[in-house]
């Protein structure tokens, strides 16, 4: 078992973690911190606690209404896409010289 040290508003928690795991779990707590100061913005420093509250509702509200996932899968999709035009431009590439290939045994044979 790791910990990953991750800050909350200027507060350092470490938190338990599977092996190899810390670097995300990092990544979770900026994000997190980066929320809560957005809140912070938006309805001013009310105290951790309730501040935490409030990032836990947003979130929950996000995850419910899927607005947080279409992103992510919209992400996705386009990177899928992106895979499947690559594959399929290496593999016009490689069938256009298979036929160059075939084009020259036959001129030559």
């Amino acid at each position: 078992m790791s910990k990953a040290d991750i800050v909350i508003r200027g507060t350092t928690y470490s938190i338990a973690c599977a092996e190899g795991q810390e670097p995300r779990l990092i990544a979770l707590g900026e994000k997190l911190n980066e929320r809560l100061e957005a809140l912070i913005s938006a309805i001013g420093d009310v105290g951790d606690t309730r501040l935490l509250v409030a990032a836990g509702l947003s979130l929950i509200d996000e995850l419910e209404s899927g607005e947080g996932s279409n992103s992510e899968f919209a992400d996705l999709d386009n990177r899928i896409t992106l895979v499947e035009r690559t594959a399929a431009a290496a593999l016009s590439e490689a069938a256009a010289r298979i036929n160059q290939i075939a084009d020259r045994a036959d001129q030559a044979g």
